[in-house]
């Protein structure tokens, strides 16, 4: 456990950040580190200071140079002076200036990521997250991992620890409701935050809302509405009040300005109206809440809100926009409930954060980080995480190629190594924010050769990429990631790979020269052993696995998603493609097959693209040539599991598609196959399936002839596709096994 810590912020004065630090020093002190706080000041040092907490005043709370410079010098000597080892900052500016006196100084800097800010230039380079980061909330790192380079692995998640003895139901609030004067007879609406009316932070949003239906409310149930709060906005929440309070005979609004005393305005409260730390003191008080704020709304905290609570750190950040007519109509339901129901509310929010949001617990996330920062492996060789480069066809909006590369993953991260992953995709900004790695644009071939350059491991992704069917620039493209891999000595491995078919001898020779130089090979079927074995590869080490979409977690189906959709049971799916030797009659004869199915044996026809680009024309070219109406599914970007959910609910498919293929079969869901490439027929093979015929092939009567065999002993091709679906999981999941093991050769 460290000794000495450094806390740096902004400043002191009331925010959810500035509590956070000041319970988490108090905490930390009492359990016996030396806690230092550097901060501009505020209402929050006396407390600090009466723990026996040393403040010192530096100007950290603006992006003005000479505030910057003069903080520069002021923190230098702070840490010189103190001989501090660890400073644990708490926003932008102190993490910028003391990553800067790191190089120099050589201590180890931990940061806490609060909420989200502004990622345009220049603010996204005055970003420093030091050696690890602590994340309040899943969406905070979500949001660090796809805005920032940050490593997956440096994130931890903590809470906002909350003092559950102050903030209790058995608070004090007597002195308060004299100095207000509040009324004995009226139901007290309580909302606590910075009052602040600015583009990036409406923080007054909640306060402007319950103004806006006071005068309403009122007329029926007698309430006054406290808020607590400063903030430059507050002359106008004044004015509003006012005009407010002028319509009643006795004082509805009561503005308090800042208070340091929040815990008793939530022991007065029948209602909160508000976000973040704040709601969080109210639950704790017991009081019932409604999570209403600048970053969106939830409204009453129940169990059917709970868990979005807690994903976004009761911010509701991605969840609508407060407006009047929802606040309203909470806000009635809950002063109309009886004292009962209301109770049980306060119960359920005052447990959750006894439970899982304690001043112990936040302090031990912090001292677990700190710990790991001065242990004296860290950075140490094999010990810090290893960089890894995974390429592939990514970028493409190809739901089977993203699949795969989530499983690649999410397989290797559970593994339990610090890995460092960055990903060769054509659009690297969404691929970071899709999968939460590292990304750089494929073709630019500086950037892969630099990056290749710092990695341990290159990994080709799963996907038939070695093959010349698509074109010989591809392949060519490809095989030189391997190569250059390989002259900068880094380990290769193809991961989960289809092979083939390559047809032009100077390509075989390519691929033969290549491939028998790489460390390891997995594959997805046993027929791209035996390609292999053609071209003479036989040197790397070669395991037969399966398909890495078959390695992740499984997925409950739920019917809830086809109502949505519009899709009624029983129904087939369709995943078609566009392909250059599709016969000119296939459109039609689909069509007449789905029309068929549809009028013998009452299936919907559900067409489900898997790649938009070349799915959806092909797939409304058929539904145009139906008579009977058909459903299309429109594809939701980064939702991986709304096509696995819809084809694993399915009574079967008819699919071109190897991945529509899998989301169907490993769910024991009989399919069609279309093979429009080896890889199908493989497929099909692997699974035990004869349901299968060349796409150029394709006619009414033998479609017709296979659904019905499959409809007549369905359960039974179910119980042997689900078998073959289980040995292929496990197969799966092999692969990252192995990549392991190369990783730690």
């Amino acid at each position: 456990m460290p000794h000495k810590i450094l806390m740096t912020l902004m400043g002191m004065e009331i925010g959810g950040a500035e509590t956070h630090v000041l319970e988490l020093s108090k905490t930390l002190q009492r359990m016996g580190l030396d806690v230092h706080v550097v901060s501009n000041g505020g209402i929050y040092v006396h407390e600090l200071e009466a723990c026996g907490i040393k403040h010192y005043r530096v100007p950290l709370h603006n992006k003005q140079f000479a505030n910057m410079f003069s903080s520069y010098n002021a923190l230098r000597k702070i840490i010189v002076d103190n001989d501090i080892r660890l400073v644990h900052a708490h926003a932008r500016i102190p993490a910028f200036i003391c990553g800067l006196l790191q190089k120099r100084l050589k201590f180890r800097l931990v940061t806490t990521a609060h909420g989200q800010f502004s990622v345009a230039f220049p603010f996204n380079r005055l970003s420093n997250w030091g050696d690890r980061v602590l994340a309040v909330s899943q969406d905070i790192k979500n949001y660090l991992l796809a805005n920032y380079n940050v490593d997956y692995d440096s994130i931890r998640l903590t809470v906002n620890g909350i003092d559950t003895s102050r903030f209790s139901p058995e608070a004090d609030a007597t002195e308060l409701i004299a100095e207000l004067g509040l009324r004995p007879d009226t139901k007290k609406i309580v909302s606590v935050s910075r009052l602040d009316n600015r583009p990036d932070h409406q923080a007054s949003l909640p306060a402007h809302a319950l103004i806006a239906i006071a005068e309403r409310i009122a007329a029926q149930t007698p309430i006054e509405i406290i808020i607590v709060g400063d903030g430059d906005d507050f002359d106008k929440v004044q004015e509003e009040a006012d005009a407010v309070n002028k319509r009643f005979p006795q004082k509805v609004i009561h503005l308090t300005g800042r208070r340091t005393d929040v815990h008793r305005f939530m022991a007065l409260a029948d209602v909160f109206v508000n976000i973040s730390r704040a709601a969080m003191e109210a639950m704790s008080a017991g009081v019932p809440v409604i999570l209403a704020g600048s970053p969106g709304y939830l409204g009453i905290f129940d169990e059917t809100t709970r868990d979005a609570a807690i994903e976004t750190n009761f911010t509701c950040r991605g969840y609508g926009d407060v407006t009047v007519l929802k606040l309203e109509k909470d806000l009635r339901t809950l002063l109309s409930c009886s004292s009962g129901e209301l109770e049980e509310l306060g119960r359920l929010g005052r447990e959750l954060i006894r439970r899982e949001y304690s001043l112990e617990r936040m302090a031990k996330d912090a001292i677990a980080v700190y710990d790991d920062v001065l242990s004296p492996k860290f950075g140490q060789p094999g010990v810090d995480s290893v960089n890894v480069v995974i390429s592939g066809y990514y970028g493409y909006n190809n739901s089977g190629d993203d699949i795969m590369l989530k499983s690649i993953v999410d397989n290797l991260r559970a593994r339990g190594r610090n890995l460092n992953l960055t990903v060769l995709s054509r659009k690297p900004k969404e691929t970071r924010a899709q999968f939460y790695v590292g990304a750089v644009q494929r073709f630019n071939l500086v950037k892969v050769f630099l990056l290749l350059r710092k990695a341990e491991l290159h990994i080709m992704g799963g996907g038939n990429l070695i093959q010349d069917e698509t074109s010989t620039q591809s392949l060519i493209y490809y095989l030189w990631v391997i190569n250059t891999a390989r002259r900068l000595g880094k380990k290769n491995m193809l991961y989960a790979k289809g092979i083939g078919p390559v047809n032009r001898p100077g390509n075989i020779l390519r691929v033969q020269k290549a491939l028998n130089r790489v460390d390891m090979i997995t594959l997805r079927e046993s027929g791209s052993l035996e390609v292999l074995k053609e071209m003479g590869i036989t040197a790397p080490e070669i395991h037969v696995t399966a398909d890495a979409a078959f390695a992740l977690p499984p997925i409950d189906t739920n019917d809830s998603v086809l109502k949505t959709l519009g899709i009624k049971k029983p129904f087939f799916c369709v995943a078609l493609r566009s392909w250059k030797h599709n016969p000119p009659g296939l459109e039609s004869q689909v069509a007449h097959f789905a029309d068929f199915l549809t009028e013998t044996y009452g299936y919907q026809a559900v067409f489900v693209p898997m790649r938009p680009e070349e799915d959806n024309e092909i797939s409304h070219r058929v539904m145009a040539l139906m008579c009977r109406p058909a459903v299309f599914v429109e594809p939701a970007p980064g939702d991986y599991n709304q096509a696995r959910n819809i084809l694993g609910l399915a009574d079967f498919a008819v699919c071109m598609r190897l991945h529509a293929l899998i989301y169907a079969m490993e769910k024991g869901v009989p399919a069609i196959g279309l093979v429009y490439s080896p890889k199908i027929r493989q497929f099909m093979e692997t699974m035990g399936q004869q349901w299968h015929m060349p796409v150029e092939d394709t006619d009414f009567d033998t479609l017709v002839k296979f659904a019905t065999a499959i409809h007549d002993d369905k359960k039974t091709i179910s119980a042997e596709i689900y078998e073959s679906a289980c040995r292929l999981r496990e197969l799966a999941e092999r692969n990252a096994e192995l990549c392991v093991e190369l990783i730690e050769r």
